[in-house]
């Protein structure tokens, strides 16, 4: 039986591969002379293979939780996923910070509705204590919603806002186009929060890429990691708990 789940669910994320394969052609089509030079053929090998992986990690967490932790640590990360997603795939990610020194905790375990998923990133911030000094980090439309959460809550101890493949400025990507993305909302000239934006040229998820790009936040753009991909990265991972690693930011 267990066997039999593997097989659909590896199946099931041919798709997310497919649409990584076309919309990658399609942008360095675009692009042509003037973009990022292509990955030589291992890397782009790897770098599908390691999608499809975490496609299939990403479908297999679905049915999952992160189990919600609390203790007297004050230095919590609160990971919200990307829509309709399980809270389930940053597990990963999840160690790897708990390596660093920060307690993270789930946020938003899965939610199609925006409005709802705000509620439950309420409810989560209010059972921690007061002093915590917190992390929002988002995956994809995820970052969205945890970068427009810390603007609207200047009050809270939020030390940054974390985005991992987020469209800042909107993805005509097919992937979003199902999930219905909402409109990103315009960054304020004077941003009230400090936001990490990672985002790879390799995401299918982003069209174009350059829209991955938060204005007047710190952006870091990696190579050969997919959307799905970069939350089984350590290379990412390692990215975050070095730049969170970095003095807290004068407010």
């Amino acid at each position: 039986m267990l066997v039999s789940i593997l097989i659909i669910t590896a199946l099931a994320a041919l798709p997310l591969l497919a649409v990584t394969a076309a919309a990658y052609a399609i942008d360095r089509g675009q692009r042509g002379d003037a973009g990022t030079e292509p990955l030589h053929v291992a890397g782009t090998v790897w770098a599908f293979l390691h999608e499809w992986l975490a496609g299939v990690a990403l479908l297999a967490a679905w049915p999952f939780r992160l189990r919600g932790e609390m203790s007297p640590a004050r230095r919590v990360a609160v990971l919200v996923p990307e829509m309709h997603c399980s809270s389930a795939s940053f597990w990963y990610l999840r160690r790897r910070l708990r390596a660093a020194g920060w307690l993270a905790v789930a946020g938003v375990h899965r939610s199609g509705d925006v409005a709802r998923m705000r509620e439950a990133l309420d409810a989560r911030l209010a059972s921690l204590p007061a002093e915590t000094e917190l992390v929002l980090v988002g995956h994809g439309l995820g970052g969205l919603l945890v970068r427009h959460y810390a603007e609207l809550h200047p009050a809270l101890p939020i030390r940054h806002v974390v985005t991992l493949g987020t469209p800042h400025q909107g993805s005509r990507a097919m992937p979003y186009r199902w999930l219905r993305a909402p409109a990103p909302a315009p960054v304020p000239s004077e941003p009230r929060v400090d936001v990490i934006a990672i985002y790879s040229d390799f995401d299918a998820w982003l069209v174009p890429i350059d829209d991955a790009y938060c204005p007047r936040g710190f952006n870091i753009a990696v190579r050969g990691v997919g959307h799905c991909a970069m939350l089984q990265s350590r290379r990412v991972a390692d990215l975050i708990a070095e730049n969170l690693a970095a003095p807290a930011p004068s407010r």
